[in-house]
């Protein structure tokens, strides 16, 4: 088992009584309120926090559209918070308000230098930022527990930077439809996976395995009731633990990181979102990824999806394959870019894997895979 530093400085607070945390947190402070388009009003979150703001005595401004973390959003969002003398930040929604509102809560404390921050020309501390809580309404990416903000085609971003709460509270998620959990499950799966297959600390991948069955058992039950509350609960608390650095703690070699660089071609060359990509590429990673480490894939395929530990390999492939797609349709899902309208060339994949880090896979490799998911047929992999 290899040695490991476990950290994470967000205190979560989860369930029907999580809110009442909120009114102490921004008591009296003049609140920036990020969220994204309609959904926030849609679900009742905004009605909510703004109640409960309004109740502690908490001015709040709007910062509302975010649909994508861009540099731009952050730019205009600190100068907003300077100009309003925010005290207080909130981010309500997916991962790309949170990402949002970690970067506007940081950068409003140094906006004269913000670049150099930005692109880690000056060191960016945790304490150095306005006090900041994050509610997912869209559990996915786990945004609200890592110090992260991926910032949309710019160089540079936000790392070691954390959120002082992190209120999760399932009704929020009701709201979503089938499409969108299903597109949450998929992530996870992804996000939780690769810290699965080749971690040697067997308490860790316990955790790991233990979440991944659950979330997929939970998808199961939210795909005949929407509003389950245990099942919401479950996503909500897998999506904050991917990422709390909790898992993966003895992962052996970086091949795994190879998902993120293959969904990265996608995005790449065609534009996918990100969570558009991994739904259709993790199916036919776990393929090449198979030809590449069949031990720990395999452990995968029959530990996580079910799979059947007398079959050979071959019958599992297809089977965690079939499975996989399965799990798209019943959400409603493309399966295929093809069913997006997508269709990049190979020439393109081919100039992208110089954009991508890991280098698990050949150009070819890289080029076949995402061939493979221009069709729901089942690939050959050499």
């Amino acid at each position: 088992m290899k040695d490991f530093v476990f950290s994470n400085p967000v205190r979560a607070v989860f369930g029907s009584n999580c809110l009442d945390e909120l009114g102490a947190f921004v008591e009296g402070k003049c609140t920036l309120l990020v969220s994204g388009a309609a959904s926030a009003k849609a679900n009742g979150s905004y009605d909510a926090i703004a109640a409960v703001l309004k109740e502690h005595a908490a001015s709040h401004r709007d910062y509302d559209g975010i649909k994508v973390c861009t540099y731009d959003a952050i730019r205009k969002g600190t100068a907003f918070a300077v100009e309003h003398d925010v005290e207080c930040v909130i981010g309500l929604g997916g991962a790309a308000c949170m990402d949002t509102a970690k970067a506007i809560a940081f950068c409003a404390r140094h906006a004269d230098d913000m670049d150099a921050y930005l692109t880690h020309e000056l060191e960016q501390r945790n304490d150095e930022k306005l006090p900041l809580a994050l509610i997912p309404t869209y559990p996915s990416t786990g945004s609200e527990a890592n110090g992260v903000s991926d910032i949309m085609g710019y160089a540079g971003g936000i790392k070691g930077v954390y959120a002082d709460l992190a209120l999760l509270y399932p009704p929020f998620t009701c709201s979503l439809d089938a499409k969108a959990t299903t597109y949450g499950l998929m992530v996870m799966l992804a996000q939780t996976g690769y810290r699965f297959f080749a971690d040697r600390n067997p308490i860790s991948r316990g955790f790991t395995l233990s979440s991944l069955k659950a979330i997929i058992a939970a998808h199961e039950t939210l795909m005949e009731d929407a509003e389950d509350q245990d099942a919401r609960g479950t996503m909500l608390w897998a999506s904050f633990v991917e990422t709390s650095s909790m898992f993966g703690l003895s992962i052996e070699g970086s091949w795994t990181y190879s998902i993120f660089s293959a969904n990265g071609l996608l995005r790449f060359t065609v534009g996918t979102s990100y969570r558009e990509g991994l739904s259709v590429m993790f199916p036919r990673w776990l393929l090449w990824a198979y030809a590449h480490h069949p031990e720990d894939v395999r452990s995968f395929v029959v530990e996580v999806l079910g799979g059947d530990g007398n079959a050979t390999d071959d019958e599992l492939k297809r089977y965690a394959y079939g499975r996989l797609l399965g799990i798209l349709e019943r959400g409603g899902l493309p399966t295929t870019l093809d069913a997006y309208g997508l269709a990049p060339s190979r020439q393109a994949v081919a100039d992208a894997t110089n954009k991508v880090s890991s280098k698990e896979f050949s150009v070819d490799e890289y080029c076949d895979m995402v061939e493979a998911c221009c069709s729901a047929e089942y690939p050959t992999v050499d």
